[in-house]
């Protein structure tokens, strides 16, 4: 009994020094947020046997299904198989070796190692693994399931330990090596430790399953067990916190503030802290009982695997209070802070109260016993006032609970009271959604748009250190000073109309307006009025309210998340002194069960007198201390590429470099390794040798190129959490490659390219020269001819001007040109004659045989008259049946000898080709050529020898001679008879 009571006495002496050198505040249990994933998330099965995280940044799960390795957006899962010398999917335990590799072991001996994005076989043993260890020595431990433990020295040696070596029991369940190097062992039949290659039995811990151990802060060995946990002290355990923890513990872990967390076999989880103790089980959100790993990753987050799930559980900057912890109803509308310190929460259940973290429900005892919906919140001295959905203005008496009420029959412009205000002067000042009541006590007074109010749904009311009582209602915002009401020109201000909040700022200097576009300033001094919005790179168009905390920050709320701007920030941006402001968006993974903050009605955010932030959402009030708010991250975001697809091709790491000629398409997949917040972290990227400045990415995690040059690249990327302060960490990586150059995009043959264009531009013109000269040549030529033949065309054309086609002699017309050439002045010395010749009786051959024939005689005699004729005379067809021949250089006889010579040839002709018994003769008349100026008259007296040749016989040449007598015949011979 002595040494029980020496136990309990060394135990708390150790607690309270523990607790001495903890922190003295402590975020509790139920202030941390809880997210969880199940199958439908991605899970390969839902109970989760064990968690690491790599130095890579990576977290790995263990399932029955095999390893599942987390990036934070999505799982990816390793099954069993030649890929990954895995002989079950069943995965009982995972751990890190001192290389950082990863270390999977479980079912049937299953046993591999996780490096350089591949999976190596390890010892195959045919038995289940429950864990394994790498201690500082680098030998690797391994405790199975009824076969002892081995161990695997830094050289490959392996050595088997068993009950022969000490240990209590076959079955392995948990190895841990202390601060000082001693490897104890968890067995199903106690604990035991290894001394000098023996193994001992500790015989303070009971003949039960231990199945975890780790140390404390202190040093202290933690033993959780089937009956519970126990702690070391000295060379004794002792039972810890066995008047709670005396069920079955199945994981314990220490965390980096010096918490301990206990997971139990069906009791859920426990936070042992600050002396105090906190549990966390089904009810509050853990999707099941049994605890089966336990694990604190780089960002302080704790993982816990259950059987029904994963849960990981983090310290938040908000804290909701919702239905499950006692609020009357989820749908909060508004917030107020009583000058007694305590938190009033309006609800459209009716109304709450927070005490010290104590919820309840303050009765409301409406007359019909409804439940009023609760829009806004004041207090005056004696009374809480709420303003209500349909019920008006309610008035709670704060000794008594007594309730009385005031609607429209009282004096209300409307029973829907969505703005309250007391004034400085104990007035009450009512917004309802048709018009304004000021309450004092003298009476009731009314603005509407009857007398000055610029609409009447009237949603902010809000009174400045002047005195003056601010309006805020969807169509703008206007200032009742003295009873005088003054509208605000927003209009110029992005087009803004609704306000919904104002905050006096702390100077006295000016008013902060939230509203559709953002934060407006508006300056007492000058009326001067400044936006800041989206232009100055708020996320968020629209703020339902604004306060200020203690730490110089404005804090706004919107459907988005709460936007935190510093306030020197603010200012800065007002006054035109920077382009953008500093913001930090609180959102979804902050705390928050909905972002979603409530702002047409008000006060719907205050500040406590703590500093604390409340303020009303969807789901519930939540809350935040400014002080207390975490930084994203203190150090980079380990970032990994995670594929990287070249033309359809995946690469899951060593991209080949060079790429091929032509590459077409490059597809990056890359990730941070941040689980705080994975879905906001924003990414940029940049391509050294192709892009000139960051890309941002937003939160996409891929980056894409087509068709990229031949040459060398640097892919970079970039991760931070969306904070603007200085307070993100930032990660990088960093892909080299190179494209090889096609054939043709090579130096030398881009140079030898250009060579050959060059001498092929030379050839090409030296080519050009030729063929121009060739063809001018051809064209001189084609130019010559065309003009010889157009003038041996116009020859021909001059030809048949003078030429008679029936006999092919000249014609009338070449013959008149001839004769009349005589006449120059170069002939004027030439003897010549003229010859008339006419066929005799030619009409008788057109009648007595047909005009063909007599055209086949006029062409067989034109025939004889040329072949007769001398070369030089000038036979010619005169006209029908009529000839004329100039014969030159010659005497009278001579013409006369060379006619008579024409005449017998036509005599003796033979016809008979052109028809039986076609004979004809022929006469002719000549005159000499002796009148040059007159050629004419040479025709006329020609033509009368011709007559006479006729009228004495015909068939006869007759010479013109002056005896003859004159015929009076003109000149025209075809009048002549035949």
């Amino acid at each position: 009994m002595l040494k029980y009571f020496g136990s309990r006495l060394t135990l708390l002496i150790i607690l309270f020094g523990c607790i001495s050198k903890l922190q003295a505040s402590s975020t509790p249990l139920t202030d941390y947020f809880a997210e969880s994933w199940t199958t439908q998330d991605g899970l390969p099965h839902n109970s989760v046997n064990s968690i690491v995280q790599t130095p890579d940044g990576y977290l790995w799960f263990a399932t029955w299904e095999g390893v599942v390795r987390y990036n934070g957006r999505r799982f990816t899962h390793f099954g069993w198989g030649t890929d990954t010398h895995l002989r079950d999917s069943g995965i009982r335990t995972l751990a890190i070796n001192s290389k950082g590799e990863l270390l999977a072991a479980g079912s049937r001996g299953s046993f591999a190692r996780y490096a350089n994005h591949q999976w190596h076989p390890m010892p195959q043993l045919d038995v289940r693994i429950n864990q394994v260890l790498t201690n500082n020595a680098g030998e690797l431990w391994i405790a199975t399931n009824n076969q002892g433990l081995y161990r695997q020295t830094a050289n490959g040696q392996l050595q088997h330990f068993d009950s022969s070596s000490g240990l209590p029991s076959q079955s392995i369940k948990a190895l841990f090596e202390d601060n000082n190097s001693r490897i104890w062992v968890g067995t199903t039949a106690g604990l035991a430790y290894l001394d000098r290659n023996s193994f001992h039995v500790h015989t303070a811990i009971p003949d039960i399953p231990v199945v975890g151990l780790t140390e404390d802060s202190q040093g202290a060995l933690l033993v959780a067990s089937e009956q519970g946990l126990f702690r070391q002290s000295g060379q004794d355990f002792v039972p810890f916190y066995q008047h709670i923890l005396s069920r079955g513990v199945s994981q314990i872990l220490a965390d980096n503030q010096n918490a301990l967390w206990v997971g139990t076999v069906n009791d859920g989880l426990y936070r042992l802290h600050n002396g105090q103790i906190e549990h966390k089980g089904v009810n509050d959100g853990l999707p099941d009982s049994r605890i089966k790993a336990l694990y604190q990753d780089r960002e302080g987050s704790i993982w816990v695997g259950t059987n029904g799930g994963l849960v990981r559980l983090r310290k938040a900057n908000f804290t909701t209070i919702s239905s499950k912890s006692g609020l009357v109803g989820d749908y909060a509308r508004t917030v107020l802070v009583t000058e007694s310190g305590s938190i009033l929460v309006g609800t459209s259940n009716g109304l709450s109260r927070i005490d010290n973290g104590q919820v309840s429900t303050i009765d409301i005892p409406m007359p019909n016993g409804d439940t009023p919906s609760i829009l806004s919140l004041a207090e005056n001295d004696q009374h809480f006032l709420l303003g209500t959905y349909s019920h008006g203005l309610l008035m709670l008496n704060k000794q008594n609970g007594q309730l009385s009420q005031m609607n429209t029959r009282d004096g209300l412009l409307a029973n829907h009271v969505r703005s309250l205000l007391v004034a400085s002067d104990n007035s009450l000042w009512i917004g309802t959604t048709r018009g304004l009541n000021h309450l004092t006590a003298q009476g009731i007074q009314s603005f509407d748009k009857s007398n000055g109010l610029t609409d009447d749904y009237i949603m902010a009311i809000a009174q400045d250190p002047r005195g003056g009582i601010w309006i805020g209602s969807e169509m703008g915002a206007q200032i009742i000073h003295q009873h005088k009401v003054v509208s605000l020109e927003l209009a110029n201000l992005d087009e803004t109309r609704s306000v919904y909040g104002f905050h006096a700022d702390k100077d006295g200097q000016h008013m902060w307006l939230a509203t559709d576009r953002g934060l407006i300033r508006y300056r007492y001094t000058d009326g001067q009025t400044r936006l800041i919005g989206r232009q100055q790179g708020l996320p968020i168009n629209k703020f339902w309210q604004v306060t200020e905390d203690n730490q110089g920050f404005f804090w706004l709320t919107s459907n988005l998340g709460m936007v935190r701007i510093p306030y020197n920030a603010a200012h800065q941006a007002a006054d035109h002194e920077s382009d953008k402001v500093r913001y930090r968006v609180f959102a979804d993974g902050d705390g928050m069960q909905s972002f979603q903050a409530n702002g047409t009605s008000s006060p719907a955010i205050a500040k406590d007198q703590q500093g604390n932030i409340w303020v009303a959402t969807a789901k519930g009030v939540v809350r935040t201390r400014p002080e207390g708010i975490s930084k994203l991250t203190t150090a980079s975001l380990p970032m990994q590429m995670e594929a990287i697809s070249v033309d359809g091709k995946t690469f899951t790491h060593n991209l080949l470099s060079p790429l091929p000629a032509q590459t077409s398409r490059i597809r990056f997949e890359f990730v941070a390794l941040g689980y705080i917040m994975p879905q906001t972290i924003q990414y940029q990227t940049r391509l050294v040798g192709f892009d000139r400045d960051w890309i941002s990415r937003d939160t996409d995690n891929t980056a894409e190129y087509t068709n990229l040059p031949p040459g060398d690249y640097i892919f970079e990327a970039q991760a931070s959490y969306p904070a603007s302060d200085a307070e993100m960490g930032v990660g990088s990586l960093r892909q080299a490659f190179s494209i090889k150059p096609a054939f043709w995009q090579r130096l030398d043959v881009i140079l030898l390219f250009f060579v050959f264009v060059i001498v092929l531009l030379l050839i090409l013109i030296r080519t050009r020269e030729h063929l121009l000269r060739v063809q001018s040549q051809k064209l001189k030529q084609q130019v010559q001819e065309q003009t010889q033949a157009l003038q041996e065309q116009a020859q021909r054309f001059a030809r048949l001007a003078l030429q008679d086609q029936l006999t092919g002699l000249e014609n009338r017309r070449s013959f008149d040109s001839f004769l009349k050439s005589l006449g120059s002045q170069a002939n004027r010395n030439v003897l010549a004659y003229v010859a008339i010749m006419d066929i005799d009786h030619f009409k008788l051959v057109n009648d007595n045989w047909s005009h063909d024939v007599g055209d086949q005689v006029i062409r067989e005699v034109g025939r004889i008259i040329a072949a007769h004729s001398r070369p030089g005379d000038h036979a010619a067809r005169w006209g029908g049946e009529e000839f004329s021949l100039i014969i030159k250089d010659v005497d009278e006889t001579t013409a006369v000898e060379i006619c008579e010579r024409i005449r017998k040839q036509v005599a003796s002709a033979d016809m008979s080709h052109i028809a039986s018994g076609v004979k004809v003769t022929l006469s002719v008349g000549i005159k000499q050529c002796d009148d040059p100026d007159n050629y004419h008259r040479t025709l006329v007296l020609a033509d009368q020898a011709l007559y006479h040749a006729k009228a004495s016989g015909r068939n006869k040449v007759q010479l013109w001679r002056p005896d003859l007598p004159s015929t009076n015949i003109p000149y025209v011979s075809s009048v002549r008879k035949n």
